[in-house]
């Protein structure tokens, strides 16, 4: 099935070590900077853009 995984870099590690015990490939991981609760809406806003163009990235190539 399809999936990106998206964590903050506070959340990395964990994210990584529950998807090599998954067995998921590291690559369909993005990590983002900060918690978003701690910045603005615009800078969200920012990030929301990035993310959503390394996703649909992510869902339309394949990983090994």
């Amino acid at each position: 099935m399809p999936a990106v995984v998206i964590a903050t870099g506070q959340f990395e590690k964990l994210a990584k070590v529950i998807m090599r015990a998954q067995r998921v490939p590291e690559s369909i991981a993005i990590v983002i900077g900060p918690n978003p609760e701690f910045i603005s809406r615009a800078e969200l806003e920012k990030i929301a853009d990035q993310v959503i163009e390394q996703a649909i990235a992510r869902l339309t190539v394949a990983h090994s």
